[in-house]
């Protein structure tokens, strides 16, 4: 019975939101908007629109505070019998054990066992509003990425005369860096890139032209393959901008005991959720989407003219699926991805990236994986249902990663050639998630947009897609 818990700084550390014995208010309920529900796009920060109950009218009459305050919201573990404790000797004890979950209150913010939700800064505005004998304070708060979208200052410039008038020159690598440097001197978190590859080299900006941080990083990447998406990752006290990458295979695999598991492309195994556990619409509805037939990079390219100067043009470079059906093909329908990459280029200072074998196979997986499955508009969590300690990768406000729903409601849609067209390995991209109390019940709901992830499910399935 898992809780969340909220934690304020006003420049005097993280104070506990929900501690009756001190004077400051009590969390009462939550909405995180996270993620982007749009194929090709890219999230936004995070927007954490939250209630205090406030029972002395400390924070409210002194709201003034409360603009660009730190929030962080934490899950809690399953209470142990040594958070007995806290409550005084075993005498004391005056509850039953089974109301020992929503009595427990974790020490610190990086409690051992607690599970971080959201980081981020707290917006001006809101509202006060008068409920029976306290007042309830209505605020806002955007996730830490919010400083990436915000920075939009010039870059690094080079001395080179063919490099005049332009500005964020440099390698890949060194951009990174600079943006991650920029970052820790914003208070921002940092990117973490791992197991992506960059291009062989990126254009520069004219002078006069000055894009966020944000779109700097989604344009260092948005050539890649794997087709990442970036979001932040709370872990303990650290957070990150960290990547979810779409066309990344995973496979399910089969244990002893016949339990059914996926695994990721990093490895990590989970166990399948019993689909009459996962809430979807009362007609159980699922959209079929207009066919996709190909992924375009928006690059540039990279010319020298007869004074030496460079010059940067838009160029393009086109991931197909061949082996789509004719009459998938016959409308073209691609998106775009708006990249920094050098397509082409006649210059041995900027050289040129072009897709790979394994590349173009990986992106062909993920096209005709939205193809050919078709899923719920939304599908929810429901901490009634399903226990967040045993899966709470589906209840961060962020992608989940490889699932797959167990049982008949998905599994029984299958194609002429025996495939699976309503059932695959899936991750969230985007949704609500929403803590409130029922009764004396905390619940906590998490309404989801998914996406088929490349493995079974494009392909027809066989034993041996069942690994172990």
């Amino acid at each position: 019975m898992q809780q969340i818990y909220a934690w304020l700084d006003l420049g005097d550390g993280l104070q506990p939101l929900n501690d009756h014995t001190r004077d400051v208010a009590v969390l009462d309920s939550l909405s995180i908007q996270w993620g982007t529900d749009t194929l090709g796009g890219q999230p936004d920060p995070a927007v954490c629109s939250f209630t205090l109950a406030d029972h002395t009218g400390v924070l409210s009459g002194d709201f003034i505070r409360l603009a660009g305050a730190r929030l962080v919201l934490t899950m809690s573990r399953e209470p142990q019998w040594r958070d007995l404790a806290q409550y005084g000797a075993w005498e004391d004890c005056d509850f039953p054990i089974g109301e020992l979950a929503t009595r427990y209150r974790p020490d610190t913010v990086d409690a051992s066992g607690s599970i971080s939700l959201f980081d981020g800064i707290i917006a001006s505005g809101g509202s006060i509003e008068r409920h029976d004998d306290h007042w309830h304070l209505v605020l806002s708060a955007s996730s830490r990425m919010l400083i990436w979208k915000r920075l939009q200052k010039q870059g690094p410039v080079s001395g080179a005369a063919n490099l005049q008038g332009m500005h964020w020159t440099g390698t890949p690598e060194q951009r990174l860096t600079e943006l991650n440097k920029r970052a820790q001197d914003a208070g921002a978190p940092v990117a973490d890139a791992s197991g992506l590859s960059l291009p062989g080299s990126v254009a520069p900006y004219d002078a006069n032209t000055y894009p966020s941080q944000l779109d700097l990083l989604h344009r260092l990447y948005a050539h890649s393959p794997l087709m990442p998406i970036w979001h932040e990752h709370t872990d303990g006290m650290t957070t990150v901008i960290a990547h979810t990458d779409l066309a990344a295979p995973a496979t399910l695999t089969i244990d002893a005991n016949a339990t059914v598991h996926t695994t990721g492309p990093d490895g990590a195994t989970r166990p399948a959720i019993a689909s009459k556990d996962i809430k979807v619409d009362d007609d159980v509805t699922l959209t079929i989407n207009e066919p996709l037939t190909g992924v375009t990079v928006q690059g540039k390219t990279c010319e020298t003219d007869d004074d030496g100067k460079l010059s940067f043009n838009q160029a393009e470079s086109t991931y197909t699926a061949p082996s789509l059906p004719d009459n998938l093909t016959a409308t073209q329908n691609t998106i775009t991805m708006e990249s920094d990459a050098i397509l082409a280029s006649d210059s041995a200072s900027y050289p040129a990236w072009t897709p790979d074998a394994t590349g173009r196979d990986d992106m062909q997986r993920w096209i005709l994986a939205q193809d050919k499955i078709a899923a719920p508009d939304t599908i929810t969590f429901d901490s009634r249902r399903i226990d967040p300690s045993a899966y709470p990768w589906l209840y961060r406000p962020e992608p989940s990663g490889p699932i797959f729903a167990e049982g008949p409601v998905f599994a029984e849609l299958t194609a002429s050639d025996g495939s699976p067209t309503a059932s695959s390995i899936w991750t969230t991209i985007a949704g609500t998630f929403t803590f409130q109390w029922v009764g004396e019940t905390p619940v906590l709901r998490n309404e989801c947009s998914i996406v088929p992830l490349p493995g079974i499910g494009f392909n027809t399935p066989t034993w041996g897609d069942l690994q172990g």
